[in-house]
């Protein structure tokens, strides 16, 4: 099997040094052992990431078998340059059983070669540390790498995941904020039909009037149009089965606050300005962000009081939920509650902002344009 190029081309540039330390460098001796013992070793490096501890053990053998051959072991320098790249690259690339076991096999070859050098026992005792502190100090740097590059995958698979059931969370609430534009539309169109059959009646009895009716028809047909469009731009990107049940809206806000009062979240609900109708897209999905608001300050609030304000601006409705307790606002602790918060206002082009509070608790803030609607 053909090895990497990038190790390939290591092996080649030791191999090339190995032949000049055996061809200049004259206590490597006898030639022709230097060359049999260092060039094919050399070369093993070539597969020492699929093969690490098979090219260990034959850098080992390599090094052992100098001495063997009448080569002083202290004096090639080559061979110890590749056994620290071959330990390096076991650490950092075989599973940590198998690296430990490689390292361990390496070890005879090292006692073979400081037996064989020329000296007292001191000596061959202090080469023999200096030459582990080398082998131990390539191999620990391989296992740090190998380290650092798991926790790197594992945070990469751990952020593809978070944004795998982001993606799902938005997905559910897009479908839900569908459902909900779909009963709008059918509210809108029923109201329509009611408008027209009285225009008609109006018409027959006091034509003057029934001007007043057909300009209802007319309004309530532009706000139909406008939540059509919102409802078809969220099935282009994913249809969902649409249901029929009930919504909520601004109007339930006093019933939603005791709900929330009896349930142990003491609720201060405050309207500022002056109360108008609002689209109706607008106004199920304003609930539904306090709605949400305030289950994650009594889910996760521990004991919190909450303030709530709505407030009818020109042109705008703005939405204030506070608490001061000590949650997350993530609805379920997952995150998703946010998301979903988010995802509604950004269908209606508003701004939103979510997060813990300087003085403590938490904090939810939306903007929803009237205008264009």
């Amino acid at each position: 099997m053909r090895p990497p190029r990038n190790d390939l081309l290591v092996a080649l540039v030791v191999a090339a040094l190995a032949a000049l330390e055996v061809r200049f460098n004259g206590g490597v001796h006898p030639k022709w052992a230097g060359l049999v013992t260092e060039l094919p070793f050399s070369l093993a490096l070539a597969w020492r990431r699929r093969y690490p501890i098979a090219v260990v053990v034959a850098l080992a053998l390599g090094w052992g078998l100098e001495p063997a051959l009448g080569v002083p072991p202290d004096q090639p320098v080559v061979p110890v340059l590749a056994l620290v790249i071959a330990l390096y690259s076991l650490a950092a690339n075989a599973p940590v059983r198998r690296a430990f076991a490689g390292f361990a096999l390496m070890l005879p070859a090292a006692a073979v070669s400081a037996l064989h050098i020329h000296g007292d026992a001191a000596v061959k005792l202090g080469n023999a540390a200096f030459g582990l502190v080398i082998a131990g100090g390539a191999w620990t740097a391989g296992a740090v790498v190998r380290s650092r590059t798991q926790q790197a995958g594992a945070l990469a698979r751990r952020a593809e995941r978070l944004e795998s059931e982001r993606a799902v969370a938005v997905a559910a609430e897009r479908a839900r904020i569908a459902r909900e534009l779909h009963d709008v539309l059918a509210h809108s169109i029923s109201v329509m039909v009611v408008q027209a059959g009285a225009a008609a009646e109006v018409m027959r009895a006091a034509p003057d009037r029934a001007a007043e009716a057909l300009d209802a028809v007319q309004e309530t047909g532009r706000q139909a149009l406008v939540e059509m469009g919102r409802l078809v731009g969220l099935l282009r990107e994913r249809p969902e089965e649409l249901g029929y049940a009930p919504q909520r809206r601004l109007a339930d806000l006093d019933e939603l606050a005791d709900r929330m009062r009896d349930a142990g979240l003491p609720v201060d609900l405050r309207i500022e300005g002056e109360k108008r109708p609002v689209p109706l897209g607008v106004d199920l999905s304003a609930y539904r962000v306090v709605q949400e608001a305030l289950t994650n300050a009594l889910k996760h609030g521990g004991g919190a009081t909450a303030v709530v304000r709505v407030a009818y601006r020109p042109g705008e409705l703005a939405l204030e939920i506070l608490d001061d307790g000590g949650g997350t606002g993530n609805g379920g602790g997952s995150g998703h509650g946010l998301i979903g918060m988010r995802e509604r206002i950004a269908v209606f082009g508003g701004e939103f902002d979510a997060g813990p509070r300087p003085e403590g608790g938490f904090a939810v803030r939306a903007c929803l344009p009237l205008g264009s609607s």
